[in-house]
């Protein structure tokens, strides 16, 4: 008989916590669905503010000549030879992207890119390798040579840039950075880049 209860008993408590078990899943919190607008993905995208792709760092060589004067019999005539370190950063400028560059298509994300731009063009160092003036060395060093240097230099580091085609590096760099962002917060994107500009600062 004792047995006999404790079984109904048994069968009781199993069925009070099959339903409180099924009261709680009703009931439990819903997670929130996030909805994918073209305006909450442009924000987003825009917060980013700038995507440095790719930075290229460039060693270049500056030769400078200045030509003497005959009444100074040309002692103040100057050469110099300069190697520079600079840097170009190559990205994306992510304001410039507009709300017509991003369709959602049920959950999925189409963006168009805006153009891909150098963004800055640095010099690291300047290393004086040699610099002379005359035949004798007497004339003092003309030092608005230094600003020669600096504005060939720069433009020497990003000729060099755009030879080996950092623009396209950085729109290759660009979309795979976006499209690993997008994956992460489980986003089905697709990202087609804009055609590449002329590689200026």
């Amino acid at each position: 008989m004792k047995a006999f209860f404790r079984l109904i008993l048994t069968v009781l408590l199993l069925a009070a916590a099959g339903v409180a078990a099924w009261y709680f899943w009703q009931n439990r919190p819903q997670e929130a669905r996030q909805v994918l607008t073209r305006e909450s993905v442009l924000t987003q995208i825009q917060d980013l503010n700038r995507l440095e792709s790719t930075a290229f760092h460039i060693d270049t060589i500056i030769k400078t000549e200045k030509k003497g004067n005959w009444y100074a019999l040309w002692q103040d005539s100057q050469t110099g030879l300069f190697i520079a370190q600079g840097r170009v950063l190559a990205g994306l400028d992510l304001n410039k992207l507009k709300a017509e560059n991003v369709n959602v298509v049920d959950d999925k994300v189409i963006i168009s890119l805006p153009p891909v731009e150098i963004l800055s063009v640095g010099l690291d160092n300047i290393e004086v390798y040699d610099i002379k003036t005359g035949s004798l060395g007497l004339h003092p060093i003309d030092k608005s040579v230094f600003q020669e240097v600096q504005a060939q230099a720069k433009k020497q580091v990003l000729e060099s840039a755009c030879k080996a085609d950092i623009l396209a590096h950085a729109q290759a760099q660009a979309q795979r950075q976006l499209e690993t962002l997008f994956a992460l917060t489980q986003t089905n994107v697709s990202i087609y880049p804009a055609a590449l500009p002329p590689c200026k600062a």
